[in-house]
């Protein structure tokens, strides 16, 4: 508890009429005046007393979703209980949201409180930071006597995790994930002859086919012979590698190129595992991290816990980091990279590319031009000076045969993974 002390107050009044009462009924022999003097004593002391008891016995808890998005609202609810043998008037409950740009949430409970009562508030603000860990609290109670003497401040230690997951952009397609790497792959579910329970059709008989597939009422009626096809379904693998090396953080607050690389692949994951594909991620830096390859709403949930706490950090090369993970990618699957532009050595990336692509790996790469962005870091003037022009490093890439796409400081994310370069 803490104490306000200002000097013109109630409290500070009532003690200088105090004192001056006990000293003029002193001074005159007037028990009338040294008994006012006391009565205002004692009921400084009675109302100090008081007023420092009421948050003895008070407890709270603060309840929210643990996770939410950039820039979405959260409902966060406040329970307040109090077992004071004392009513509480007027208390002010202030409470921190690191979160969003109103960092200090206050509000007055305008009704009294009485022993054994539950009390609930509840506010709703934008998480307008960026992704990250975010700690809600403490929450601070301010009151004071009904005679408004004494004031009143206790804090109390709770506090509550919050994760800020980076905003998924909504991709109505993906062209790479549509068009797939080889005949019956990239789709979420397509329509092939197969054993499911589903019929899709009728197809003249073929050699190596099953005698029992035969539709006999068919194959009489055109006088030869027809077979039943059934629905396959076919789920493809997505992998998605992450340049999160020092330098591939450009920009300030919470416009930085880190940050459209953990955008763009948090949409990709989003529209992958909803067209039910498997997604895998590979973080590329100093302390590597790979999620393998899942599917379906909890693995979504699992690669935007990832994506939370990803840093940028390390020296190493991105095209060295990338050729480790390659025998981990399954032929037929498709694989992005998404990395910033001046950190693409076309020398070793071209080979590399032409060995994915050799083992039927469609690869696909997003380019982050973080020259958009403010430098970070003096060694980037370097980095920049020597990286090729980005006109350059389009062509090299689209010769190659990979899907590219392009982000600057400033663009619609959802909007340009939509637009391949041509």
């Amino acid at each position: 508890m803490d104490t306000e002390y200002r000097v013109l107050t109630k409290r500070n009044l009532l003690l200088f009429f105090s004192f001056f009462a006990l000293y003029a009924g002193y001074l005159l022999g007037n028990r009338l005046l040294v008994c006012f003097g006391f009565a205002l004593l004692f009921l400084y002391v009675f109302t100090f007393h008081t007023a420092h008891n009421f948050f003895r016995d008070f407890t709270a808890r603060r309840i929210h979703y643990d996770r939410t998005f950039e820039n979405e609202n959260l409902r966060v609810r406040i329970q307040l209980s109090a077992q004071t043998s004392l009513p509480l008037y007027m208390v002010e409950v202030a409470d921190i949201f690191p979160a969003g740009d109103l960092y200090n949430i206050r509000a007055l409970i305008p009704d009294r409180i009485d022993k054994n009562s539950l009390v609930e508030l509840e506010y709703q603000e934008v998480c307008t930071r960026k992704r990250g860990v975010y700690v809600l609290g403490p929450l601070k109670l301010v009151c004071s006597d009904p005679l408004g003497i004494h004031r009143v401040s206790r804090e109390l230690d709770v506090l509550t995790n919050l994760l800020v997951y980076p905003q998924a952009p909504d991709l109505e397609y993906f062209q790479v994930l549509g068009d797939g790497t080889l005949s019956q792959v990239g789709m979420e579910t397509l329509l092939k002859p197969g054993h499911s329970e589903e019929f899709t059709g009728l197809r003249e008989y073929q050699e190596g086919d099953n005698p029992r597939r035969i539709h006999w009422p068919t194959s009489a009626r055109h006088e030869r012979l027809f077979v039943k096809e059934f629905r396959e379904d076919v789920i493809t693998e997505v992998s998605l590698f992450l340049d999160m090396h020092r330098l591939a953080l450009s920009g300030v607050g919470d416009v930085t190129s880190v940050e459209y690389i953990i955008k763009a692949a948090a949409a990709l994951a989003r529209v992958a595992i909803e067209k039910s594909h498997l997604v895998q991620v590979f973080s590329l830096s100093s302390s590597p991290a790979h999620i393998p390859p899942g599917g379906g709403y909890h693995h979504l949930i699992t690669i935007l816990d990832h994506f939370t706490y990803l840093r940028p950090q390390g020296e190493d090369r991105l095209e060295a980091d990338l050729a480790s993970y390659v025998p981990l990618l399954k032929p037929g699957s498709t694989a992005v990279l998404i990395a910033c532009a001046t950190a693409i050595n076309p020398e070793t990336l071209v080979p590399l590319l032409r060995h994915i692509l050799d083992r039927r790996i469609r690869i696909s790469v997003i380019l982050v031009d973080d020259r958009s962005f403010l430098k970070v870091f003096q060694d980037q003037d370097y980095v920049r000076r020597h990286a090729p022009p980005l006109a350059g490093l389009r062509e090299i890439l689209s010769r190659e045969g990979c899907g590219l796409f392009l982000l600057a400081k400033g663009d619609d994310v959802a909007r340009k993974l939509q637009e391949q370069v041509r």
